[in-house]
């Protein structure tokens, strides 16, 4: 098992047991990946603040480097790792070092991320405001260059110079005012008397513009806290309601009488009667016919329609008169024929 992978399981007993057990000074050697162990932890925003301590409190260089030839306040910056980079300063790393082939300070990456909490802490431990890269730029120069006011402002007050050039010859004014960062450029032309007026000018322009792009860590950050909450909000929703106390329902027998149909069939005329079935109805019997009407003869229907025209006339034969129908068929349906002549 190498290094690494006890570093990245975050047990600090297990750190522990694994460097007392190596050989003299492994937890300040360059490994196959041209890393040192601390510069490794603080690298992973994974590792815990206990196991860096562990590692210091191990023997571990604070300003050890590795190939890259970076130190691990300097990655830790990088990272946002405020806590890390507290407990680095408070064991006395060197805040002014030199990182990687740019030669860039602590500073200069606090300044251009706009970790402008870092970055108060980093002038707290008595960083350089003006030290250069090595492309002469300031750590003014590359915060204006990145358009993030917030450390353009703390580095201003803390009187940085801001008529330092690059080797080009470029000042932080003269950049920011290239692209267009007029949020920058408010606090850049600013007496110091009127800075603080400025820095509200500034958020008020800041707000009109879109967001910056986050760097990779703040995105795999912003990735992971959007999947806890949405696994919390699945685990939320999957729990089901308990089902409510129920009841079988009362059964109620509903007895619908049949629909009153025709009374004649309307191709013979023969009477169905007032309907179907009494007993279908609900009766058990026919009901009592009174006195006054019984043994009386069906009602005659009064006459409908019918016709006295003649086809044929106003022919020499003359017309004869054909059968009528003088009424719709039922009970008292009629059939005229005329005489025969």
């Amino acid at each position: 098992m190498s290094s690494e992978d006890v570093i990245l399981r975050n047990d600090v007993a297990g750190v522990r047991a694994f460097f007392s057990a190596a050989a003299k000074n492994v937890v300040n050697a360059v490994n196959e990946n041209g890393y040192v162990p601390l510069y490794f932890a603080c690298m992973k925003s994974s590792v815990s603040p206990q196991v860096i301590e562990e590692l210091v409190q191990l023997g571990a260089a604070v300003d050890g480097r590795g190939t890259s030839g970076e130190t691990p306040l300097y990655i830790s910056v990088y990272n946002h790792r405020l806590d890390v980079a507290k407990y680095l300063i408070a064991r006395k790393a060197d805040v002014n070092a030199v990182n990687g082939p740019h030669r860039e300070t602590a500073l200069h990456v606090a300044a251009r991320c706009g970790f402008a909490d870092i970055l108060s802490c980093l002038l707290s431990a008595g960083a350089d405001l003006n030290m250069r890269n090595a492309r002469q730029e300031t750590p003014l120069y590359v915060a204006a260059q990145a358009g993030r006011h917030d450390t353009v402002y703390l580095l201003l007050e803390a009187d940085a110079n801001a008529a330092l050039a690059n080797e080009d010859g470029k000042t932080p004014l003269y950049i920011a005012s290239e692209k267009e960062y007029k949020h920058v450029v408010v606090l850049l032309k600013a007496t110091r008397a009127d800075l603080k007026h400025a820095k509200s000018l500034a958020d008020s322009e800041w707000r009109l513009r879109p967001e910056p792009m986050m760097s990779s860590g703040q995105m795999l950050d912003k990735a992971a806290a959007d999947q806890q909450f949405a696994a919390a909000v699945r685990r939320r929703s999957s729990a089901g309601a308990p089902a409510p106390d129920t009841k079988p329902m009362d059964v109620v027998e509903i007895r619908v009488p049949e629909p009153q149909v025709r009374r004649h069939n309307p191709l013979t005329g023969e009477s169905y009667g007032p309907c179907r079935s009494l007993e279908e109805v609900g009766y058990d019997s026919p009901p009592t016919i009174p006195k006054e009407l019984q043994n009386r003869p069906p009602a005659r229907l009064s006459r409908v329609g019918g016709t006295s025209m003649v086809v044929g006339t106003g022919t020499e034969e003359g017309g004869r008169e054909p059968i009528r129908i003088d009424s719709i068929g039922g009970d008292g349906v009629e059939y005229y024929a005329p005489p025969n002549k």
